[in-house]
C-alpha cells in the first residue's frame, strides 16, 4: 500500500501477489486467497467482517476479514490476516482455546452476538478484534478494502506493517522498527537505511521488494515513537 500500487480483490490478482511474486498482503486478500482454497477443498465457509479494537470498548469500521469455518458440527475463526497478534491456527468459535504452542486465542461472546478475538500472554488476555454473525459478501469486502487502502487516515496508508509468524517466534516490522517477539521476551532493532529495509523485507520476513522500491519506502517511513 505503501508503493501506491493498485491492489485488485480478484482472486487471480491476489493469486500473483502472494503467491507467485511473494509481494505479501493483508487481510482482504491473504483471508480471501484462504477462503477460496478452503472452499474449493469442499468446506463450508462463511464471510466474518470485524472491527479491530485492540482492548477498547469503540466501534470503529469493519476493516477486517476473517472466515468461519463449519466442521464435524462445530464452527472455527480461521484468519491468516491480521498479523503479528493474530492466530496462526483455527480458533473455535464457541468455547475452547487454541494454541500453536506458544500462543493462545479463543473467541468469547463479551455481549449477546458480539464475539472477540482474543490472544492471551503472560499478562492476560486482550480483546484484538469484534466481530458478529451477521451475513458478509463481496461487497462489503470491497469497501473495507478501499477505505483501508486508499483513505488518507487508514493504518496501512499511513504505515508500513509486515509480518511473518514462525514457530517459537514472531518477526514483525513497523515503519522504521523491526520486532523479534517471542513467548518470553522481544528484541526491537532500529532501521537506519533502505538497504537495511530492504534486507529485512526480503530474507527476515520474506516479502520481495527491489532495491529501488526500499529506498522510496524508506525515505517515506515516519520515525519510531
Amino acid at each position: 500500500m505503501r508503493l501506491h500500487n493498485d491492489l485488485s480483490l480478484d482472486l487471480s490478482r491476489i493469486f500473483e501477489r502472494i503467491v507467485r511474486d511473494r509481494r505479501g498482503g493483508y487481510c482482504f486478500e491473504q483471508n480471501s486467497l484462504m477462503f477460496e482454497v478452503l472452499q474449493e477443498l469442499g468446506y463450508d465457509v462463511d464471510i466474518k467482517l470485524a472491527r479491530v479494537i485492540y482492548g477498547r470498548d469503540y466501534l470503529p469500521g469493519l476493516t477486517h476479514r476473517v472466515t468461519i469455518v463449519a466442521l464435524d458440527d462445530a464452527e472455527y475463526v480461521v484468519d491468516v490476516g491480521f498479523g503479528p497478534n493474530g492466530p496462526s491456527v483455527p480458533v473455535p468459535l464457541r468455547g475452547g482455546v487454541s494454541e500453536d504452542g506458544n500462543w493462545t486465542h479463543r473467541v468469547v461472546e463479551h455481549r449477546p452476538g458480539e464475539f472477540h478475538m482474543q490472544q492471551y500472554t503472560k499478562d492476560g488476555g486482550l480483546s484484538l478484534y469484534r466481530f458478529d454473525l451477521a451475513p458478509y459478501g463481496s461487497g462489503d469486502c470491497e469497501l473495507g478494502h478501499f477505505y483501508s487502502h486508499r483513505h488518507p487516515e487508514a493504518v496501512f496508508v499511513n504505515n508500513l506493517v509486515a509480518s511473518r509468524i514462525l514457530d517459537g517466534e514472531i518477526r514483525s516490522l513497523r515503519n522504521k522498527s523491526y520486532f523479534i517477539i517471542r513467548p518470553d521476551d522481544e528484541d526491537r532493532i532500529d532501521i537506519e537505511s533502505a538497504t537495511q529495509l530492504h534486507d529485512l523485507l526480503t530474507h527476515e520476513v520474506g516479502v520481495i521488494v527491489t532495491a529501488p522500491e526500499a529506498e522510496r519506502l524508506f525515505a517515506e517511513l515516519p520515525e519510531p515513537t
